[in-house]
């Protein structure tokens, strides 16, 4: 299975360079020698930097703007083996996304989405039969996630719907 590491944004100068918006919290996911793929291609990292947000990245594949183009708002993804072993209590957000949600042992919606490094913590995106629900990530409110069952269990949910 592959994971989606980063969306391509744009290019950037003459000389093959791609702005990407990184989906990683990996810092050594895109340094020099790194592989990537995009579509069923392999590329190779010659260098990257930050930029406003952005990552900016040069493959050893390509040196023309014109070459790169067909690239840009694609993602650059890995094959799921590459990713790395995260500790306890941690989780990839394409494994939470899907699952279900329960509180009191009722299903109250569905995560569909996380939302990552804007708030202090974590947020889910709940999708209820009425609305969707921005709800905390925290060890108060989340009393159990369960991957392979297909749900979480939460706790106050009425105070946030």
């Amino acid at each position: 299975m592959r994971i989606t590491v980063a969306e391509i944004v744009t290019t950037h100068g003459v000389r093959g360079n791609l702005k990407v918006k990184s989906l990683s919290d990996y810092e050594k996911r895109f340094e020099n020698g790194a592989k990537l793929l995009i579509g069923d291609e392999e590329l190779t990292v010659e260098s990257s930097f930050d930029q406003k947000g952005l990552k900016v990245i040069k493959f050893n594949e390509y040196d023309d703007i014109n070459d790169v183009l067909k690239f840009v708002g694609k993602d650059i993804t890995i094959e799921d083996s590459e990713l790395g072993e995260l500790n306890e209590d941690e989780y990839y957000v394409f494994e939470l996304v899907g699952l279900d949600v329960k509180s009191h042992g009722q299903t109250v919606g569905k995560i569909t989405d996380v939302i990552t490094g804007v708030y202090p913590n974590d947020v889910y995106v709940i999708k209820t039969e009425k609305d969707e629900v921005y709800f905390p990530a925290l060890n108060a409110t989340v009393k159990n996630v369960d991957i392979e069952n297909g749900f979480i269990e939460v706790e106050n949910f009425s105070d946030y719907e």
